[in-house]
């Protein structure tokens, strides 16, 4: 479609160029004094044929015009959607880590003005490049053949343009590049302002995030008007080469006519073969600015697709591709290490869970829990050792079979801005209503349900603003449970609901993990003490292990934080 486009581009620009020379042959025809001994004066049918000639091809040149902007645009929009969905389709392949690298605002940008910026230089940009090629390499080319002299005295302003022009492009580039980090720096700012807007009101913080907005704003429009600056100097160029051509014009074409070397009408298609010249080198500042703002957007998304995702499925995978429902399967961490930032976070940890067991976590903040539990759903992968699940390594897994297989609820609970219902059929879409409600049910969600007036129907927000911080961690929960995974993680997840409330939730928790390989991570006793086996773990590193029971003996951490816990429900009590 893209050459289709440039396909109608050349035979409009040769009919605008053709247009001019019969005006040349009207003028010429109509004056009482010609050059040559062919010169005749036109009868005024003649004139009327070429002036109905004109209006022709001119109609012509404007269907040709009209095609070819149709067709580049459309081919601009194709590649623009193209890359939009490639871009996306990257981002949601990369490590969950990666995104600790930069910003949401910032890739938000790269997916909207720097995929805007590209667009504009392959569609519009194209046509105005294409268009000013063939228009100045055929107007030229026709001036050669009339009038060498007056040609090569309009080309030299023209080649001093063009060398200004490449001068100036590095300038444009750099001014650009400015613009468009600024725009990545201020998306990234607005997105932090909107989704941290209760922390915010609660400390007051209104007027630093506003100072902050206010700088950032600043600084991009110190770059717009260096990029002005630097688009006014080369408009300016372009208007001097104008008049400077016109200025050559008058003056070599008027002592033509004058030495009766040239006519009126040679006059006036030189004129407007100048202009035709002239207009889209008008649009040359602007091509040069678009190309460039395109090339540094283009470097930005190219920082994306360039990068290799650190976790992806491996050529030939070993597990099943599709794990059967309600079969749990076995969990070991085999002599596992990571490392983050130069930091030891696991160390040398082993342990194994077996299909259908339970594993409780606990352990100081810091120490390493959720990282433990992430390896298995394959969010980050060990340095050392491995991870396996169904005895099969999970870097062996088709990646999406194995985040099929483990129902995951991390801490920190996210809703997505659609309905409650949605949001629970999530991880699997053809739910019916009856198993999200059983699912809610499991959850201890039924009773919020029947206190939304609209139910499951209840649009929840963005990152489920509309709910309490519980509600939105039992209703994670219930998404997890719908998908009837072999394997089921809690990562804290009942952190924010109340005692009473979770030993509720547990109750019946233990009867919809029946079947299932659990982990479940908490500080709470309450959370692990019916679980087959409990580990704590201290900086990294595996420092007790055994049932509930046997834990109290011991008199370590567990112990400790059972009786700190016991002691402080007795306290509530009172």
């Amino acid at each position: 479609m893209l050459l289709l486009g440039l396909a109608c581009l050349l035979p409009a620009k040769a009919i605008d160029l053709a247009i001019p020379y019969l005006f040349k042959l009207g003028i010429d025809g109509a004056t009482r004094e010609g050059i040559g001994p062919g010169h005749r004066h036109l009868t005024w049918r003649e004139e009327l044929g070429l002036a109905a000639l004109a209006i022709l091809i001119g109609a012509v040149s404007a269907a040709l015009s009209y095609a070819m902007r149709r067709l580049l645009v459309r081919a601009s929009r194709d590649f623009e959607r193209d890359l939009r969905l490639t871009l996306h389709a990257k981002l949601l392949k990369l490590p969950q880590h990666w995104f600790g690298t930069t910003t949401v605002g910032d890739l938000v940008s790269r997916m909207t003005q720097d995929i805007e910026a590209v667009r504009m230089a392959l569609g519009p940009g194209m046509m105005y490049v294409g268009n000013a090629i063939v228009a100045v390499s055929g107007a030229f080319a026709l001036m050669f053949f009339m009038d060498r002299r007056l040609m090569l005295w309009m080309g030299v302003p023209f080649l001093v343009l063009g060398l200004v022009a490449l001068l100036m492009a590095r300038r444009l580039g750099r001014a650009s590049d400015a613009v468009q980090q600024g725009i990545g720096k201020i998306s990234a700012c607005a997105a932090e302002s909107f989704s941290a807007i209760r922390i915010l009101k609660v400390f007051a913080g209104e007027e630093r995030q506003h100072s902050r907005m206010r700088g950032l704003s600043l600084d991009y429009f110190d770059a717009q008007m260096k990029l002005a600056a630097a688009r006014g100097g080369m408009m300016a160029l372009l208007y001097a080469v104008k008049d400077v051509s016109h200025f050559v014009i008058l003056l070599i074409g008027g002592m033509s006519i004058v030495a009766r070397r040239s006519t009126i009408g040679d006059f006036v298609v030189y004129r407007s073969w100048m202009l035709q010249c002239f207009w889209p080198l008008v649009t040359f500042g602007w091509i040069v600015s678009m190309v460039q703002r395109a090339a540094a957007g283009m470097r930005r998304i190219a920082d994306v697709l360039e990068t290799v995702p650190a976790i992806d499925s491996p050529a030939t995978p070993k597990a099943p591709a599709i794990p059967a429902r309600g079969k749990a399967l076995p969990i070991e961490w085999r002599d596992v290490t990571v490392r983050l930032g130069g930091r030891t976070v696991l160390d040398r940890v082993s342990l194994e869970v077996p299909a259908g067991g339970s594993l409780g976590i606990t352990g100081p903040t810091g120490s390493g829990k959720s990282l433990l539990v992430q390896l298995v759903a394959r969010l980050v992968d060990p340095d050392e050792g491995a991870v396996l699940v169904g005895g099969v390594d999970t870097r062996e897994w088709e990646l999406h079979s194995l985040r099929r297989a483990v129902g995951f609820v991390p801490q920190e609970p996210f809703l997505f801005s659609d309905l409650l219902r949605e949001n629970l059929r999530f991880a699997r879409p053809d739910a019916s209503d009856a198993q999200g409600m059983e699912a809610a049910r499991a959850a201890g969600l039924e009773l919020d349900l029947a206190a939304l007036a609209a139910g499951l129907d209840t649009r929840v927000g963005e990152r489920g603003v509309t709910l309490s911080g519980g509600q939105r961690q039992r209703a994670t929960l219930a998404r997890a449970l719908l998908a009837d995974p072999p394997v089921v993680i809690l990562d804290d997840a009942l952190s924010a609901v109340d005692a009473e409330t979770e030993a509720r939730i547990l109750a019946r928790l233990r009867a919809e993990l029946e079947g299932r390989t659990a982990v479940v991570v908490s500080h709470r006793v309450a959370a692990l003490a019916g679980l087959d086996r409990i580990v704590v773990i201290e900086d990294g590193r595996r420092v007790e292990i055994g049932s509930h029971a046997e834990l109290i003996r011991l008199g370590g951490h567990y112990a400790r934080l059972e009786h700190d816990q016991r002691l402080l429900a007795e306290i509530e009590a009172l």
